[in-house]
Protein backbone atom coordinates (compact mmCIF):
# COMPACT_ATOMS: atom_id res chain seq x y z
CA UNK A 1 0.00 0.00 0.00
CA UNK A 2 2.90 1.93 0.83
CA UNK A 3 5.00 1.71 -2.16
CA UNK A 4 1.25 2.35 -4.27
CA UNK A 5 0.76 5.57 -2.37
CA UNK A 6 4.63 6.82 -3.16
CA UNK A 7 4.31 6.02 -6.85
CA UNK A 8 0.84 8.25 -7.36
CA UNK A 9 2.64 10.88 -5.28
CA UNK A 10 5.34 10.43 -7.14
CA UNK A 11 3.34 10.39 -10.18
CA UNK A 12 1.53 13.71 -9.28
CA UNK A 13 4.75 15.69 -8.48
CA UNK A 14 5.67 14.26 -12.10
CA UNK A 15 2.47 15.77 -13.74
CA UNK A 16 2.98 18.97 -11.74
CA UNK A 17 6.44 19.20 -12.89
CA UNK A 18 6.16 18.78 -16.44
CA UNK A 19 3.01 20.98 -16.98
CA UNK A 20 5.32 24.09 -15.03
CA UNK A 21 8.28 22.97 -17.38
CA UNK A 22 5.76 23.03 -20.70
CA UNK A 23 4.39 26.74 -18.92
CA UNK A 24 7.96 27.88 -18.41
CA UNK A 25 9.02 26.64 -22.18
CA UNK A 26 5.89 27.85 -23.75
CA UNK A 27 7.17 31.46 -22.04
CA UNK A 28 10.60 31.10 -22.47
CA UNK A 29 10.54 30.03 -26.30
CA UNK A 30 7.55 31.58 -27.62
CA UNK A 31 8.01 35.11 -25.59
CA UNK A 32 5.03 36.85 -26.14
CA UNK A 33 6.59 39.84 -24.16
CA UNK A 34 10.21 39.77 -25.81
CA UNK A 35 11.63 39.71 -22.52
CA UNK A 36 13.67 36.50 -23.37
CA UNK A 37 15.18 36.94 -26.62
CA UNK A 38 16.35 40.73 -26.35
CA UNK A 39 18.34 40.44 -22.68
CA UNK A 40 21.51 41.97 -23.98
CA UNK A 41 19.85 44.92 -25.93
CA UNK A 42 20.63 43.12 -29.30
CA UNK A 43 17.20 44.38 -31.82
CA UNK A 44 18.81 42.77 -34.19
CA UNK A 45 18.22 39.40 -34.01
CA UNK A 46 17.27 37.54 -37.25
CA UNK A 47 15.46 34.76 -35.35
CA UNK A 48 13.13 36.93 -33.72
CA UNK A 49 10.95 40.14 -34.69
CA UNK A 50 11.00 42.96 -32.41
CA UNK A 51 7.62 44.30 -31.98
CA UNK A 52 6.58 47.40 -30.16
CA UNK A 53 3.49 45.25 -28.27
CA UNK A 54 6.74 43.59 -26.40
CA UNK A 55 7.92 44.81 -22.71
CA UNK A 56 9.53 47.81 -24.23
CA UNK A 57 10.59 49.43 -21.11
CA UNK A 58 12.32 46.50 -20.40
CA UNK A 59 14.23 46.34 -23.54
CA UNK A 60 15.00 49.88 -23.85
CA UNK A 61 16.74 49.30 -19.91
CA UNK A 62 18.68 46.45 -21.75
CA UNK A 63 19.80 49.08 -25.11
CA UNK A 64 21.02 51.58 -22.21
CA UNK A 65 22.66 49.51 -20.20
CA UNK A 66 25.02 47.27 -22.70
CA UNK A 67 24.91 49.95 -25.77
CA UNK A 68 25.43 52.89 -23.21
CA UNK A 69 28.80 53.95 -25.92
CA UNK A 70 26.87 54.48 -29.03
CA UNK A 71 24.81 57.37 -26.71
CA UNK A 72 25.77 60.68 -25.57
CA UNK A 73 21.90 62.05 -25.07
CA UNK A 74 18.51 60.42 -24.19
CA UNK A 75 15.04 61.82 -24.54
CA UNK A 76 12.61 60.20 -22.14
CA UNK A 77 8.70 60.91 -22.06
CA UNK A 78 5.44 58.60 -22.74
CA UNK A 79 4.69 57.49 -26.19
CA UNK A 80 4.52 61.38 -27.71
CA UNK A 81 8.21 61.35 -27.51
CA UNK A 82 8.87 58.39 -30.07
CA UNK A 83 8.18 60.87 -32.88
CA UNK A 84 11.44 62.45 -31.89
CA UNK A 85 14.09 60.92 -34.14
CA UNK A 86 17.67 61.12 -32.78
CA UNK A 87 19.60 62.44 -35.74
CA UNK A 88 16.76 65.57 -35.62
CA UNK A 89 18.11 65.93 -32.02
CA UNK A 90 21.39 65.90 -32.87
CA UNK A 91 20.90 69.38 -33.99
CA UNK A 92 20.00 70.49 -30.56
CA UNK A 93 23.95 69.70 -29.52
CA UNK A 94 25.76 67.45 -31.67
CA UNK A 95 25.15 64.85 -29.65
CA UNK A 96 24.21 61.33 -30.49
CA UNK A 97 20.47 60.26 -28.78
CA UNK A 98 19.12 57.00 -27.65
CA UNK A 99 14.90 57.89 -27.31
CA UNK A 100 13.36 56.18 -24.14
CA UNK A 101 9.74 56.52 -24.68
CA UNK A 102 7.17 54.45 -23.55
CA UNK A 103 3.54 53.79 -23.53
CA UNK A 104 0.94 54.66 -20.97
CA UNK A 105 4.21 57.41 -19.75
CA UNK A 106 4.42 58.77 -16.08
CA UNK A 107 6.76 61.10 -14.46
CA UNK A 108 7.13 58.31 -12.22
CA UNK A 109 8.40 56.32 -15.23
CA UNK A 110 10.34 59.13 -16.41
CA UNK A 111 12.21 59.70 -13.07
CA UNK A 112 13.39 55.80 -12.88
CA UNK A 113 14.82 56.03 -16.08
CA UNK A 114 16.50 59.58 -15.84
CA UNK A 115 17.72 57.59 -12.27
CA UNK A 116 18.84 54.49 -14.10
CA UNK A 117 20.51 56.38 -17.00
CA UNK A 118 22.78 59.05 -14.40
CA UNK A 119 23.57 55.67 -12.69
CA UNK A 120 24.68 53.87 -15.81
CA UNK A 121 25.99 55.43 -18.38
CA UNK A 122 28.20 58.67 -19.18
CA UNK A 123 24.67 60.64 -20.43
CA UNK A 124 25.64 64.53 -21.06
CA UNK A 125 22.26 65.53 -21.39
CA UNK A 126 18.92 63.89 -20.56
CA UNK A 127 15.79 65.75 -22.07
CA UNK A 128 12.33 65.13 -20.76
CA UNK A 129 8.98 65.12 -22.78
CA UNK A 130 6.40 66.11 -21.01
CA UNK A 131 2.40 66.49 -21.52
CA UNK A 132 -0.70 67.13 -19.73
CA UNK A 133 -2.02 63.35 -19.46
CA UNK A 134 0.62 62.64 -16.93
CA UNK A 135 -1.26 64.62 -14.66
CA UNK A 136 -3.97 62.15 -14.60
CA UNK A 137 -2.08 59.76 -11.80
CA UNK A 138 1.86 59.34 -10.89
CA UNK A 139 1.88 55.24 -10.90
CA UNK A 140 0.17 53.96 -13.84
CA UNK A 141 2.08 50.60 -13.49
CA UNK A 142 -1.53 49.40 -13.18
CA UNK A 143 -2.19 49.72 -16.89
CA UNK A 144 -0.80 46.22 -17.68
CA UNK A 145 2.15 44.29 -17.40
CA UNK A 146 4.20 46.41 -20.38
CA UNK A 147 3.58 49.10 -18.54
CA UNK A 148 5.38 48.12 -15.08
CA UNK A 149 8.75 49.59 -14.65
CA UNK A 150 11.67 47.00 -14.74
CA UNK A 151 13.19 45.14 -11.69
CA UNK A 152 16.47 46.31 -12.79
CA UNK A 153 15.62 50.08 -13.72
CA UNK A 154 13.58 50.35 -9.99
CA UNK A 155 16.62 48.38 -8.10
CA UNK A 156 14.62 45.42 -7.28
CA UNK A 157 15.10 41.52 -8.27
CA UNK A 158 15.98 40.75 -11.54
CA UNK A 159 15.87 37.02 -10.61
CA UNK A 160 11.98 37.07 -9.34
CA UNK A 161 11.03 39.27 -12.28
CA UNK A 162 11.96 36.18 -14.77
CA UNK A 163 10.63 33.97 -12.84
CA UNK A 164 7.21 36.00 -13.06
CA UNK A 165 7.85 35.99 -16.89
CA UNK A 166 8.65 32.05 -16.84
CA UNK A 167 4.84 31.40 -15.19
CA UNK A 168 3.09 34.35 -16.85
CA UNK A 169 -0.35 32.79 -18.29
CA UNK A 170 0.61 30.60 -20.87
CA UNK A 171 -2.62 31.09 -22.53
CA UNK A 172 -1.06 34.71 -23.51
CA UNK A 173 1.80 32.44 -25.54
CA UNK A 174 -0.35 30.42 -26.88
CA UNK A 175 -2.53 33.37 -28.54
CA UNK A 176 0.85 34.99 -29.89
CA UNK A 177 1.95 31.50 -31.22
CA UNK A 178 -1.17 31.25 -33.04
CA UNK A 179 -0.80 34.84 -34.40
CA UNK A 180 2.28 34.44 -35.60
CA UNK A 181 1.84 30.89 -37.19
CA UNK A 182 -1.41 32.43 -39.25
CA UNK A 183 0.08 36.19 -39.95
CA UNK A 184 3.82 35.65 -40.47
CA UNK A 185 6.38 38.51 -39.32
CA UNK A 186 4.75 41.56 -38.81
CA UNK A 187 6.71 45.39 -39.22
CA UNK A 188 8.20 46.38 -36.19
CA UNK A 189 7.51 50.48 -36.60
CA UNK A 190 10.55 50.87 -34.25
CA UNK A 191 14.03 51.95 -34.69
CA UNK A 192 15.99 49.85 -33.22
CA UNK A 193 19.67 51.72 -32.86
CA UNK A 194 17.99 55.00 -32.10
CA UNK A 195 14.91 53.69 -30.20
CA UNK A 196 12.52 56.54 -31.93
CA UNK A 197 9.04 55.27 -33.43
CA UNK A 198 8.92 54.53 -36.62
CA UNK A 199 5.57 55.94 -38.11
CA UNK A 200 5.49 55.18 -42.02
CA UNK A 201 2.21 53.11 -41.75
CA UNK A 202 0.54 56.74 -40.70
CA UNK A 203 2.03 58.11 -43.54
CA UNK A 204 0.78 55.83 -45.94
CA UNK A 205 -2.91 55.90 -44.45
CA UNK A 206 -3.02 59.59 -44.47
CA UNK A 207 -1.50 59.80 -47.79
CA UNK A 208 -4.57 58.08 -49.24
CA UNK A 209 -6.83 60.35 -48.16
CA UNK A 210 -5.91 63.16 -45.31
CA UNK A 211 -9.76 64.55 -44.49
CA UNK A 212 -10.55 60.68 -44.07
CA UNK A 213 -7.56 60.14 -41.92
CA UNK A 214 -8.17 63.42 -39.82
CA UNK A 215 -11.92 62.18 -39.47
CA UNK A 216 -11.16 58.69 -37.99
CA UNK A 217 -8.28 58.80 -36.09
CA UNK A 218 -7.69 62.76 -34.92
CA UNK A 219 -11.08 64.11 -34.92
CA UNK A 220 -13.67 60.76 -34.07
CA UNK A 221 -14.54 61.98 -30.52
CA UNK A 222 -14.22 65.81 -30.80
CA UNK A 223 -18.13 66.69 -29.95
CA UNK A 224 -17.30 65.08 -26.48
CA UNK A 225 -14.15 65.74 -26.32
CA UNK A 226 -14.89 69.53 -26.18
CA UNK A 227 -18.24 69.64 -24.48
CA UNK A 228 -15.86 68.06 -21.78
CA UNK A 229 -13.26 71.23 -22.16
CA UNK A 230 -15.44 73.86 -21.96
CA UNK A 231 -18.65 72.70 -19.91
CA UNK A 232 -16.73 70.00 -17.12
CA UNK A 233 -14.84 70.47 -14.05
CA UNK A 234 -11.87 68.29 -14.36
CA UNK A 235 -9.64 68.01 -11.52
CA UNK A 236 -6.72 65.32 -10.95
CA UNK A 237 -4.33 64.76 -7.88
CA UNK A 238 -0.96 63.59 -9.70
CA UNK A 239 0.42 67.09 -9.84
CA UNK A 240 2.53 66.98 -6.79
CA UNK A 241 3.81 63.79 -7.10
CA UNK A 242 4.79 64.76 -10.34
CA UNK A 243 6.46 68.26 -9.52
CA UNK A 244 8.50 66.79 -6.60
CA UNK A 245 9.60 63.54 -9.58
CA UNK A 246 10.93 66.59 -12.35
CA UNK A 247 12.52 68.29 -9.55
CA UNK A 248 14.81 65.25 -8.00
CA UNK A 249 15.87 64.62 -11.70
CA UNK A 250 16.53 68.46 -11.70
CA UNK A 251 18.55 67.78 -9.00
CA UNK A 252 20.16 64.29 -10.44
CA UNK A 253 21.37 65.63 -13.06
CA UNK A 254 22.98 68.38 -11.66
CA UNK A 255 24.85 66.12 -9.43
CA UNK A 256 26.11 64.63 -12.12
CA UNK A 257 26.53 67.29 -13.82
CA UNK A 258 24.23 66.60 -17.04
CA UNK A 259 22.65 68.58 -18.49
CA UNK A 260 18.75 68.46 -18.38
CA UNK A 261 16.22 70.12 -20.22
CA UNK A 262 12.26 69.92 -19.74
CA UNK A 263 9.72 69.89 -22.91
CA UNK A 264 5.65 70.30 -22.96
CA UNK A 265 4.89 68.60 -26.00
CA UNK A 266 1.96 69.85 -28.43
CA UNK A 267 -1.20 68.36 -27.82
CA UNK A 268 -4.13 68.41 -30.23
CA UNK A 269 -7.26 70.72 -28.34
CA UNK A 270 -9.20 67.50 -28.05
CA UNK A 271 -6.66 65.74 -25.91
CA UNK A 272 -6.25 68.97 -23.88
CA UNK A 273 -10.17 68.25 -22.18
CA UNK A 274 -8.60 65.53 -20.41
CA UNK A 275 -6.32 67.70 -18.61
CA UNK A 276 -6.71 71.51 -19.17
CA UNK A 277 -8.21 73.49 -15.88
CA UNK A 278 -6.96 75.95 -13.69
CA UNK A 279 -4.96 73.71 -11.19
CA UNK A 280 -3.06 72.48 -14.52
CA UNK A 281 -2.10 76.13 -14.97
CA UNK A 282 -1.17 76.39 -11.56
CA UNK A 283 1.17 73.24 -12.52
CA UNK A 284 2.50 74.61 -15.54
CA UNK A 285 3.49 78.36 -12.98
CA UNK A 286 5.10 75.28 -10.61
CA UNK A 287 7.16 73.94 -13.30
CA UNK A 288 8.78 76.99 -14.06
CA UNK A 289 10.07 77.35 -10.19
CA UNK A 290 11.65 74.23 -10.78
CA UNK A 291 13.69 74.83 -14.53
CA UNK A 292 13.11 76.82 -17.29
CA UNK A 293 11.44 74.74 -20.19
CA UNK A 294 10.07 75.24 -23.93
CA UNK A 295 6.17 74.86 -23.96
CA UNK A 296 4.72 73.75 -27.12
CA UNK A 297 1.53 73.07 -25.86
CA UNK A 298 -1.76 75.17 -25.92
CA UNK A 299 -3.98 76.88 -28.45
CA UNK A 300 -1.65 77.88 -31.18
CA UNK A 301 -2.08 77.36 -35.30
CA UNK A 302 0.11 73.65 -35.08
CA UNK A 303 -2.31 72.30 -32.12
CA UNK A 304 -5.32 73.21 -33.42
CA UNK A 305 -4.80 71.54 -36.94
CA UNK A 306 -5.61 68.21 -37.37
CA UNK A 307 -3.86 67.29 -39.87
CA UNK A 308 -0.84 67.31 -37.72
CA UNK A 309 -1.50 64.46 -35.74
CA UNK A 310 -1.72 60.79 -36.45
CA UNK A 311 -4.45 60.34 -34.19
CA UNK A 312 -5.35 63.34 -30.97
CA UNK A 313 -2.45 62.32 -28.72
CA UNK A 314 0.32 62.23 -31.19
CA UNK A 315 2.25 64.24 -33.90
CA UNK A 316 3.56 63.63 -36.79
CA UNK A 317 7.48 63.99 -37.69
CA UNK A 318 7.01 67.19 -39.05
CA UNK A 319 6.00 68.71 -35.65
CA UNK A 320 8.76 67.03 -33.75
CA UNK A 321 11.18 68.71 -36.79
CA UNK A 322 9.21 72.45 -35.79
CA UNK A 323 10.32 71.77 -32.08
CA UNK A 324 13.72 71.06 -32.83
CA UNK A 325 14.15 74.23 -35.51
CA UNK A 326 12.50 76.45 -33.06
CA UNK A 327 14.75 75.62 -30.40
CA UNK A 328 18.11 76.05 -31.90
CA UNK A 329 16.60 78.97 -34.31
CA UNK A 330 16.68 77.42 -37.34
CA UNK A 331 12.94 78.11 -38.49
CA UNK A 332 9.84 79.06 -36.15
CA UNK A 333 6.24 79.14 -36.66
CA UNK A 334 4.36 82.17 -34.78
CA UNK A 335 2.72 81.77 -31.92
CA UNK A 336 4.14 77.80 -31.44
CA UNK A 337 6.84 77.28 -28.81
CA UNK A 338 7.96 79.61 -25.89
CA UNK A 339 10.76 79.48 -23.18
CA UNK A 340 9.24 79.84 -20.46
CA UNK A 341 10.91 81.22 -17.06
CA UNK A 342 10.18 82.47 -14.06
CA UNK A 343 10.38 86.09 -15.32
CA UNK A 344 7.54 85.44 -17.83
CA UNK A 345 5.43 82.52 -16.66
CA UNK A 346 2.68 84.43 -15.08
CA UNK A 347 2.08 86.26 -18.47
CA UNK A 348 2.39 83.45 -20.58
CA UNK A 349 -0.05 81.37 -18.80
CA UNK A 350 -2.35 84.45 -18.77
CA UNK A 351 -2.51 84.61 -22.50
CA UNK A 352 -3.32 80.65 -22.31
CA UNK A 353 -5.86 81.33 -20.23
CA UNK A 354 -7.30 84.30 -22.54
CA UNK A 355 -7.06 82.25 -25.31
CA UNK A 356 -8.96 79.23 -23.49
CA UNK A 357 -11.73 81.79 -22.62
CA UNK A 358 -12.36 83.21 -25.67
CA UNK A 359 -12.72 79.12 -26.97
CA UNK A 360 -14.57 79.00 -24.10
CA UNK A 361 -17.40 81.64 -25.56
CA UNK A 362 -17.23 80.53 -29.16
CA UNK A 363 -18.13 76.94 -27.66
CA UNK A 364 -21.32 78.29 -26.25
CA UNK A 365 -22.07 80.28 -28.81
CA UNK A 366 -21.96 77.93 -31.92
CA UNK A 367 -21.40 74.55 -29.85
CA UNK A 368 -18.10 73.89 -31.49
CA UNK A 369 -15.20 76.01 -32.03
CA UNK A 370 -13.13 76.32 -35.71
CA UNK A 371 -10.33 74.28 -36.47
CA UNK A 372 -7.54 75.25 -39.27
CA UNK A 373 -7.89 73.03 -41.98
CA UNK A 374 -5.71 71.26 -44.35
CA UNK A 375 -4.93 74.21 -47.04
CA UNK A 376 -4.02 76.19 -43.98
CA UNK A 377 -0.28 77.41 -43.96
CA UNK A 378 -0.46 75.70 -40.23
CA UNK A 379 -0.61 72.53 -41.56
CA UNK A 380 3.16 71.73 -41.11
CA UNK A 381 3.29 68.08 -42.71
CA UNK A 382 1.37 68.94 -46.27
CA UNK A 383 0.55 66.34 -48.80
CA UNK A 384 4.82 66.25 -50.10
CA UNK A 385 5.95 65.21 -46.90
CA UNK A 386 9.56 63.58 -46.89
CA UNK A 387 8.59 61.09 -44.84
CA UNK A 388 5.85 59.82 -47.30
Amino acid sequence: MANRYRRWNLAIVGIVLGVMLWIAGMNYFVDPFGYFHFIGGDYNRIDFQLNTEYYMRFLEAERIRHYKDQYDAYIVGGSKAGSYQAEKLRELDGYRYYNVWASGGSVQNYYYYAKYILENTDAKKIVMNLSGGEVRGYDRQYMGDVCVIPAQVKGDSVFLERLDFLFKDVHVAMDTWKERRDAGSLPSYYNADTGDRNLLKYYRARAKDPEAFAERRVLEDFDKQMKRLFTKKISHDAYEENLAAIREIRDLCREKGVEFMLVVAPAFIGEMSEHECEAYWEYMEELAVITDYWDFSGYNDIDMNPYNFCDEGHFLYEVTDLIVDTITGKDSYEGFGTYVTLENVYDHIQERKERYLALQQEYKETGTIQLLGYEDESNVVGDGSKYY
